[in-house]
């Protein structure tokens, strides 16, 4: 029996880019290799890609939709990230990294050997816009191969290079929970780190391919699939070796880029929590002008406090209302705000549900 391997597909680039189009059509064309009528033009024995024993697709995307139902957590995202969200996207992540391993577990050290796949090919479908993402995969396969002797795993990349103006289109006439706010991908795409192995601690993804996407239709054919399978082929011939020691270098530049990562989320929160506490200066505003300098200076002081504190993750909208509220009526933190019945008390929740309404509302 041949010795058993895994080949590692990671699928990048921005929401809507096409790379759920590429899995399926990989799949596709695996599936129906040898077929008269594959649409895809594939010929039996012509691509190692669908010659694997088995394929499979771990798409982020459908694991955080089910994380999101679990939770009873809204389909649709607001225009920004609330802590739910931020929650659920974290939780997704944890979990395909789990799925990859447990799949890999499977296939190299199933009780059903006998039954397995000799060659595996897994694909992974995400945005993996940072390159510290794509890493996470890389080292969870080294770690993977310490404990199991023998196994032979290969990593590459494969970056689906789409143009923002198309990525947004295309996102426009998605409904639901597949619909992503338009600012959220126009920030993604400018901070994403396409694969590039010169740049310092990324030799670990020196296997990589750019599928240039530049028409408004991705048009999977036989060229792109020869693309991609060279890829995976040249990453076979040199595969992922065993997890070592990280140099204090690979330490730094992981926490730098970590913390590069936190910021960001940081940042989007904080958007959001100002403009939520702009509504309520606002309502302040309606029922007493005189007091809306201290209304905003309360606002400042709650933004200040979240940006020092590094709260925004366990922030929720109730929470900065319930501060801001307090502030405003003269109560304690401990006190339920919404119990009195007065014209400010009156505009506060008003303007809180308006606020709540107009960000869950698909743009």
């Amino acid at each position: 029996m041949d010795q058993r391997r895994a080949s590692i597909l990671l699928l990048c680039g921005l929401p809507g880019s096409g790379k759920s189009s590429v899995a399926q059509n990989i799949v596709q064309a695996y599936s129906k290799c040898g077929d008269d009528d594959d649409s895809v033009g594939v010929k039996e024995d012509e691509f190692s890609l669908t010659q694997n024993d088995k394929v499979v697709i771990i798409e982020y995307d459908a694991i955080e939709q089910d994380i999101r139902q679990q939770q009873n957590i809204d389909g649709k995202y607001s225009s920004q990230f609330t802590s739910d969200d931020l929650d659920a996207w974290r939780k997704s992540r944890i979990t395909a990294l789990n799925v990859l391993k447990n799949t890999l577990s499977d296939h190299f050290c199933g009780s059903d050997n006998d039954n397995h796949a000799s060659s595996l090919l897994i694909i992974l479908d995400d945005n993996f816009h940072l390159r510290s993402m794509r890493r996470d995969i890389y080292r969870a396969c080294q770690e993977f191969l310490t404990a199991a002797s023998g196994a032979i795993i290969s990593f590459s990349v494969a970056y689906i290079k789409t143009p923002l103006h198309v990525c947004l289109e295309r996102n426009n006439l998605r409904r639901g929970k597949q619909h992503i706010p338009p600012d959220i991908i126009t920030r993604m795409d400018a901070t994403i780190e396409p694969p590039d192995d010169s740049k310092p601690y990324a030799s670990f993804e020196r296997f990589h391919v750019t599928i240039d996407n530049t028409a408004s239709d991705l048009k999977f054919n036989q060229e792109m699939l020869h693309t991609i399978d060279q890829c995976v082929n040249n990453a076979f011939q040199s595969p992922v070796e065993a997890k070592k020691e990280l140099t204090s270098e690979e330490i730094t530049q992981i926490q730098t880029e970590k913390e590069f990562q936190r910021q960001q989320t940081s940042k989007c929160q904080v958007q959001r929590i100002d403009l939520l506490l702009r509504r309520l200066v606002g309502a302040v505003g309606k029922v007493d002008k005189k007091r809306s300098k201290e209304a905003n200076d309360t606002r400042k002081a709650i933004i200040e406090k979240v940006r020092l504190e590094h709260t925004t993750g366990v922030t929720s909208d109730e929470n900065v209302v319930q501060q801001f509220a307090c502030k405003m009526l003269g109560i304690d933190l401990a006190e339920n705000w919404q119990s009195g019945n007065c014209p400010l008390t009156n505009e506060i929740q008003h303007s809180f549900q308006e606020f709540l309404s107009s960000t869950s509302r698909d743009d």
